[in-house]
């Protein structure tokens, strides 16, 4: 364990894993200057009162890309199916599923 007490083997080994943590760092400096924007930031000057009126504007005018999208399944993806009210109705008249698939469920033989 004396490799981690020498300091210049501390310093090696915080450049190795900078890779690692540098863009955490960043993303939370961004974050913070952005969430401290109305007061000019963590080190800048606040702002006048025409730059307050255009931070509290949208960012942006263009449409949410976060969108719902149905999960579509095998079937309805075969079909073409594009929306969740699209689904085909279920048909009264469709195959029996499981042992009564043959339309008609057979009586238990007996073991010989």
């Amino acid at each position: 364990m004396d490799f981690f007490q020498d300091s210049n083997a501390r310093f090696f080994i915080l450049l190795l894993t900078a890779p690692l943590w540098l863009p955490v760092l960043k993303s939370l400096w961004e974050e913070i200057n952005w969430m401290l924007r109305d007061e000019g930031g963590v080190f800048g000057q606040p702002p006048s009162d025409r730059e307050r009126e255009e931070l509290q504007k949208p960012l942006s005018s263009a449409e949410d890309p976060l969108v719902e999208e149905p999960i579509l399944t095998p079937f309805d993806r075969q079909r073409g199916v594009r929306t969740l009210g699209a689904r085909p109705e279920a048909k009264t008249e469709e195959e029996p599923r499981g042992f009564a698939r043959s339309g008609k469920i057979k009586q238990p033989t007996r073991f010989r």
